[in-house]
């Protein structure tokens, strides 16, 4: 049994939202990107939290990001895990380093996993998974 939940259309597994992520997941459904911000230091931090991990206040905001980074490490999948990325394989999971400093588990889409390499410039686009979730992903910068 499984404790997380899927779409019963993809067999995708979904996020369990937290009432702590809750304006994360309402501005993805926007498709945009935002994370808490510290307002002492101006850091910005991934996982959500309660407090800057790094001075330790507890005085922040939800600020949109960028939406730009670069590929700081990724693994090609050849087996597809669950039935969704069954006509998927292969596909691409890295970690992005977006422009704020802070790193993102994700896909990367538009290109072929042979050509995914550290350091490619990328920029998020959101998969609209449900009525309720879109999820980030990133693909190639444009231009």
């Amino acid at each position: 049994m499984s404790l997380t939940p899927r779409d019963e259309k993809t067999g995708r597994y979904l996020p369990i939202i937290f009432p702590e992520e809750l304006p994360f997941w309402q501005a993805a459904k926007k498709h945009k990107l935002v994370l808490q911000k510290c307002r002492s230091c101006e850091r910005v931090w991934y996982p959500v939290g309660p407090t800057c991990p790094f001075c330790l206040s507890n005085d922040f905001a939800w600020t949109e990001m960028s939406g730009r980074g670069v590929v700081h490490n990724f693994v090609v999948y050849h087996k597809p895990w669950i039935p969704y990325y069954k006509d998927k394989v292969p596909y691409v999971l890295a970690q992005v380093e977006i422009e704020e400093g802070v790193r993102l588990t994700t896909n990367i889409w538009g290109l072929p996993p042979s050509e995914v390499k550290i350091g490619l410039e990328v920029e998020a686009v959101w998969e609209d998974v449900t009525d309720e979730v879109s999820l980030i992903q990133f693909q190639p910068r444009k231009g």
